[in-house]
């Protein structure tokens, strides 16, 4: 096309430019991620294919492997990878590590790509970012893909709103994209609340309501399990025709899958999807072995990284790692009290401490989980303080964590205040209700119901 963008993958989007593929986001095309868990569902045409190969730039979101893997990135060695602006800098020092060629961008500023493409990305606290992609000036592409755009959503509201084509992309699914392969004390897995299938087509209309869009489409959200110890999870995936169930927005356009759009035409056309033959790997070929226990290095190396990490460390009064049966306590003086238990593979645990990607663990899904002493959920003291903040954000300490956060606070205002409420509001209201499952789902029900409206 002349101008203009289509999507594929996961979370990946092309721009074009006078025929040209200009663009990348976060292009997952080989490989499986989180360990082996996760591969993609559907088939890239040829096409694509074609256009990963002649693009210019790439630009990518954040640290998951789903957004940004080496595996896939090796057909990227003589491009340009564009980084936001994330505290820390851990993204940008281990790409130039592996000899790229990185560009890292100005926050909340635009960046000429080519004479009709321009981007404007801001990066959050959770160690996100969002891109919003001009396609001349009257189409702009607001890939959100797994963000909050939590303290930077009024900048790109005001740029977002000067197109009178507006597209907005989230990440949408029945919640299967986060950890929930959690357990009872007596043994017995709880049912994930991702099970339980909320209309999707509510997020999707309220997604429009908030940035007025015009457009919106399934995205970040195309993943299927592949491994047999985290096979149980497919009954929380999301098929493609699930996503616009419940869609209601008279002013508005909900795409059901795969899409192009040419911005001189003003035309969207669907994409077919070819399915891909799904193969679940046995955990031995993703190297693990769950009868392998941890060695004395092994237990040490876990608890110095553990160590690092002074608020999961005031919060829970123990962290316990159940390997090939054995239990081996790297934080506390013993199982007593607020604690956590994680029963996981030595190989694939060893390998996110070394790397320091525990998030991978956690979203594979075949690490178990089990909430001691009246902890119920690992939002908001364990999985953000160690993943996002500290492994990526690279702020462990007390100190060290409030410069992180005051970094993202500055020049956020009002609207960045009252996000923060709102999300802390949600935190406290999600606690107080996580022993009680009805009230639970009846209240995210009415949720969905209020932001859709």
């Amino acid at each position: 096309m002349e101008l203009g963008f289509e999507t594929c993958g996961n979370a990946t989007l092309i721009a074009y430019d006078r025929g040209e593929p200009i663009l990348v986001t976060d292009p997952w095309i080989a490989g499986r991620q989180y360990f082996g868990s996760w591969s993609l569902p559907y088939r890239f045409t040829p096409a694509q294919l074609e256009a990963f190969r002649s693009a210019r730039h790439v630009w990518l979101s954040h640290g998951h492997p789903d957004h940004l893997n080496l595996d896939s990135l090796a057909e990227f060695r003589d491009k340009i990878l564009l980084i936001p602006r994330h505290r820390g800098g851990r993204i940008i020092a281990d790409l130039k590590a592996h000899g790229f060629n990185v560009r890292e961008l100005p926050d909340g500023e635009w960046v000429t790509l080519s004479p009709q493409v321009r981007i404007f990305t801001r990066a959050d606290r959770n160690q996100d970012a969002a891109v919003l992609v001009a396609l001349g000036h009257r189409c702009g592409v607001l890939n959100l893909n797994d963000g909050s755009t939590l303290g930077t959503r009024l900048s790109l509201y005001k740029e977002f709103a000067r197109f009178p084509r507006r597209f907005a992309l989230r990440l949408i699914n029945y919640g299967d994209a986060d950890m929930m392969n959690f357990f009872t004390e007596a043994g017995e897995r709880i049912t994930p609340f991702a099970a339980v299938k909320k209309p999707l087509g509510l997020e999707y209309s309220a997604l429009l309501k908030k940035w007025n869009a015009t457009h919106t489409a399934p995205f970040s959200c195309h993943h299927m399990y592949s491994r047999k110890d985290s096979q149980w999870a497919t009954q929380c995936e999301t098929p493609m025709e699930d996503h616009g169930r419940g869609f209601r927005h008279a002013h508005a356009e909900f795409i059901p899958g795969y899409f192009s759009y040419d911005a001189i035409r003003d035309r969207v056309e669907s994409i077919p999807h070819e399915r891909v033959e799904r193969v679940f790997l046995d955990p031995s070929e993703c190297g693990d072995d769950w009868s392998e226990t941890l060695s004395a290095e092994d237990a040490e190396a876990l608890r110095m990284y553990f160590a690092k990490f002074q608020h999961v460390l005031d919060k829970f009064e123990y962290l316990n790692f159940r390997v090939g049966k054995r239990d081996t306590i790297v934080a506390g003086r013993g199982a007593r009290g607020r604690g956590i238990t994680f029963e996981v593979p030595r190989g694939s645990l060893m390998a996110a401490v070394k790397y320091e990607i525990f998030d991978d663990l956690l979203i594979g899904n075949f690490m178990k989980v089990t909430l001691h002493g009246g902890a119920s959920a690992l939002y908001p003291d364990f999985t953000p303080y160690v993943a996002k903040y500290g492994d990526n954000g690279r702020a462990f300490s007390h100190a060290e964590l409030e410069q992180y956060f005051d970094a993202y606070r500055a020049g956020g205002g009002a609207l960045n205040w009252l996000d923060e409420l709102k999300a802390s509001s949600v935190r406290k209201v999600r606690g107080l209700l996580a022993h009680n499952r009805h009230l639970y789902l009846m209240a995210r029900r009415v949720y969905g119901y209020l932001k859709s409206a």
